[in-house]
């Protein structure tokens, strides 16, 4: 398994992201040398060939990942396969387009073009079939043994189950107790005796031991893990193996020691200059490119409601210092004068048109460039709450104070992951985002979170 951004990812996502690039690369250049009957290529262009089909190649790789071609996570038949890789293909002759207008050297021949999509298109739908038929029948699957048959054990095979190509298959549990129903659930066989789990991870071929034990005081089977560790097998803590598999910190089984002596949460002099850069670039560029389309806002918002174009709320910052953040308005004016503070809901009648707009598109956010620009909020980090639903989730959650370590943002790796919260269980499962992102900030995580609310923002994903 690899690990990349704290999370893991099973090698053959890599294998398989760069040999589809090269199944692309090959079927253009073949096409080409098939169109050119084996001529040298002879045309003036400032790019040579090979530089050009590289281009087509990344736009149809990143087309690809923002059409979640690259998350497998349901058999698909092959019809429906071929439906998605034809809209992507059709979004990167787009991109495409709108770089040979940049850059006309760039093109490649327009009969070549056409053909190698036809091409691609037979190509890819192959490759990607073939990849679930090997993603289904568990091919290059990595074994673990569950020590545990409970809760924590259950959500381990339940993030392993969720998607087709997790890169894992439980290939056993050990629980003393024999009771878990989660082995007649998972269809793997249930071992009691705890002494001979080295044997079993023998006998099924396993190299990573999981300890998925809720309670392990008096549970813990300290002389048989041992033996496996010496043996060369892997033991991994199970919170610590939910969290590079999930990419979020299970809150409610974590311990205060397993914070503390876990890595991350570290803040990295560089770390904090590279990010603060990064926050003065994007929020420049958002305040001055999207300036004409925030006049138009500002216009709609004017016209179709009485009531100020931009609200000032207040919310709680970096080391729970409050701030007012900058908002296009969605509700009508007063809207909270009654009721006063309350969570957001799918269809509220307090919302206007326009606001409903707005809200699904993430554009009533644009405004927050500025205190982006001020050093209130990142652009990157956990969405600022309202200091009400703070104190209430402060009391109810543990380690929500923890989130506000690092300053929030206009998205986060909560915010692509999950949503808006609307509820202390929604404020529940976006802490377990937040939290990773607090331990493992980086630039590079940042720069990720950035791609992925492109994605949101141009399909729409995830918003309410």
């Amino acid at each position: 398994m690899l690990k990349i951004l704290h999370t893991y990812f099973p090698i053959r996502h890599l294998l398989f992201f760069l040999g589809e690039g090269l199944l692309i690369y090959l079927g253009i250049l073949g096409v080409t040398s098939l169109w050119l009957h084996g001529k040298p290529y002879e045309h003036p262009w400032r790019y040579s060939l090979w530089v050009r089909i590289v281009v087509i190649t990344a736009a149809v790789q990143l087309s690809l990942y923002y059409h979640e071609l690259y998350e497998v996570k349901v058999f698909q038949r092959i019809f429906d396969l071929a439906i998605r890789i034809v809209q992507a293909l059709g979004v990167a002759c787009i991109l495409l387009a709108l770089l040979y207008t940049v850059d006309g050297s760039l093109i490649i021949e327009q009969g070549v073009f056409f053909l190698a999509l036809f091409v691609l298109l037979f190509v890819l739908v192959s490759w990607r079939f073939g990849y679930q038929v090997l993603c289904q029948n568990k091919i290059l699957t990595e074994k673990i043994l569950l020590i545990g048959g409970g809760q924590l054990a259950s959500l381990l095979a339940e993030e392993i189950y969720r998607n087709l190509d997790s890169g894992y298959v439980v290939a056993g549990i050990v629980d003393k107790s024999g009771t878990s129903p989660l082995a007649e659930r998972l269809g793997v066989a249930l071992y009691r005796d705890e002494e001979v789990m080295c044997d079993i991870a023998r006998e099924h071929g396993v190299r990573k031991i999981v300890v998925a034990l809720d309670e392990k005081r008096g549970q813990f089977p300290l002389r048989a893990l041992l033996q496996c560790k010496m043996m060369g097998l892997r033991v991994l803590d199970g919170v610590s193996f939910y969290e590079a598999l999930s990419g979020k910190i299970l809150v409610e089984k974590t311990h205060p020691s397993w914070l503390i002596f876990s890595d991350g949460f570290r803040r990295h002099f560089w770390t904090r200059v590279t990010k603060r850069a990064l926050d003065i670039v994007l929020s420049s560029v958002g305040l001055l490119a999207g300036l004409p389309l925030m006049a138009v806002i500002a216009c709609l918002i004017k016209a179709t409601s009485p009531g100020p174009v931009l609200v000032r709320q207040e919310r709680v910052g970096q080391n729970e210092r409050a701030f007012h953040v900058l908002k296009f308005r969605t509700m009508c004016h007063n809207a909270e004068q009654l009721t006063g503070p309350v969570w957001a809901c799918d269809k509220d009648p307090r919302v206007t048109p326009v606001g409903r707009i707005l809200r699904a598109l993430r554009l009533d956010e644009l405004p927050q460039f500025w205190n982006v620009l001020v050093g209130e909020m990142s652009f990157v980090g956990p969405r600022p709450e309202r200091p009400v639903f703070v104190q209430q989730l402060k009391a109810q959650l543990p380690y929500y104070a923890e989130r506000h370590t690092v300053k929030p943002g206009i998205t986060g790796w909560a915010q692509v992951n999950y949503g808006y919260g609307a509820s202390k269980e929604d404020a529940l499962k976006k802490l377990e985002y937040d939290l990773f992102y607090a331990k493992h900030m980086s630039l590079f995580l940042d720069l990720f979170i950035v791609l992925k609310t492109v994605k949101i923002v141009l399909f729409g994903k995830g918003a309410r």
